[in-house]
């Protein structure tokens, strides 16, 4: 590789299909995933060379399969995933140690940056080597800790305060947030709002079909909004409006409520509701392009509503797609008016939105370009990778 291109490492658990299939892995986040491998694409744009360092890992399942170490390209992204196991304790000191190998051979470029995406334990030897090897090392924050609290002398409440503290300390040239609320979570400056990229395909015709269909994907719980959406659904199919007859329902992901979800698809009454459950990249691009609206509904004031910011919004509205979003974190700064709000965790006022979306169909749609436009606007992979390449270097190439 040649000295004058700066190389970038994000350190995650990222996976492409291919591996997630093979390794068994159930419990992976696709959107971080294809987060993580678009910010790959838009720093390659800005002449940046990244590399994928993944722990390509899941919950182990016990059977004491093992999987080598594996070197790829997705969508023409250098990635390395870290040797997996299913046996438990073993599975975990394979991933403590497993990307030690390729971040020092990586280190050997004069121009080099580290990502580390969230505050992992499993990256915490990556991290200090990192450091000792002079990476110029970036947290990339995502989302808050909203896990219950842990007795105060457990070691899992230990942990909760030593691993962010020495990420705090160790990534001490900037961290990279999902909202402006996540800055309060971290000691680490200079800080960066970073929301992903708008790569959609918005050449899809929309709006024309006798139904609106809309899309929930993602991880179901009724921290995502699942609830809302599924009683919703439940008094539309009691109160069975006529415009009802004209919105259909696609559920995609995986989660707590899922089941909520296949019993509404089981049962007769509109509006109609599919469940495809974890699909694979390619069958939830087809999915997204088939719907008209993209549904984010963490609840508001909830443990996600203002330390995480739903990557989906833009994926929805770089797209095409209408967004529908509870009043959340920085959606509302991001998208103005390029999207429809629920100020409240009401099913009544998310139905009174739906409504209007199937009744005033011209307005619907102009606020969906209005969103499409305010994400190409502020997200465009050109522009984020050369934010990112200034965040990250600083005049330094």
């Amino acid at each position: 590789m040649s000295p004058r291109v700066p190389i970038v490492v994000i350190v995650c658990n990222a996976l492409d299909d291919f591996t997630r299939i093979q390794r068994r892995i159930h419990t992976d986040s696709p959107a971080a995933s294809r987060k993580v491998f678009q910010m790959c694409q838009a720093l390659r744009l800005v002449g940046v060379r990244p590399y994928v360092l993944s722990l390509g890992r899941g919950r182990a399942d016990g059977l004491g399969d093992a999987f080598v170490p594996r070197v790829c390209r997705v969508g023409g992204v250098p990635t390395i995933y870290a040797p997996f196991s299913h046996r438990r304790g073993w599975s975990e000191l394979l991933s403590l140690f497993g990307l030690l190998v390729p971040l020092s051979r990586l280190a050997r470029h004069p121009q080099r940056a580290v990502i580390f995406y969230n505050r992992i334990p499993a990256y915490l030897l990556a991290l200090i080597a990192a450091v000792h090897q002079g990476y110029r090392c970036f947290l990339d924050l995502e989302d808050g800790d909203v896990q219950p609290l842990a007795p105060p002398r457990s070691l899992k409440a230990r942990l909760s305060q030593f691993v962010p503290a020495q990420f705090d300390r160790h990534c001490r040239d900037g961290a990279l947030l999902a909202c402006r609320a996540l800055a309060g979570l971290t000691s680490v400056r200079p800080v960066h709002c970073y929301y992903g990229t708008a790569v959609g395909d918005v050449g899809v015709s929309r709006w024309s079909a006798p139904t609106i269909t809309c899309l929930m994907s993602g991880t179901l719980s009724p921290d995502t909004g699942a609830t809302l959406l599924a009683e919703a659904i439940r008094r539309l199919r009691v109160r069975q409006p006529v415009w009802a007859s004209a919105l259909r329902f696609e559920i995609t992901g995986k989660g707590e409520s899922v089941s909520e979800f296949e019993r509404l698809a089981a049962e007769p009454g509109l509006p109609q509701v599919r469940v495809h459950g974890r699909t694979t990249d390619a069958r939830y691009i087809e999915i997204l392009r088939g719907c008209e609206v993209g549904l984010a509904l963490k609840p508001v004031g909830g443990a996600l509503a203002d330390t995480t910011f739903p990557s989906k919004v833009i994926e929805f509205a770089g797209s095409g797609l209408l967004v529908l979003s509870t009043d959340i974190s920085d959606v509302r700064r991001l998208l103005r008016y390029g999207a429809r709000y629920i100020e409240r965790n009401d099913p009544d006022l998310l139905i009174e939105r739906l409504a209007e979306l199937v009744l005033d169909r011209g307005s619907a749609a102009h606020c969906a370009q209005q969103g499409r436009l305010a994400a190409e606007r502020h997200c465009t992979p050109e522009g984020a990778g050369q934010d990112l390449r200034e965040f990250l270097f600083r005049g330094r190439i």
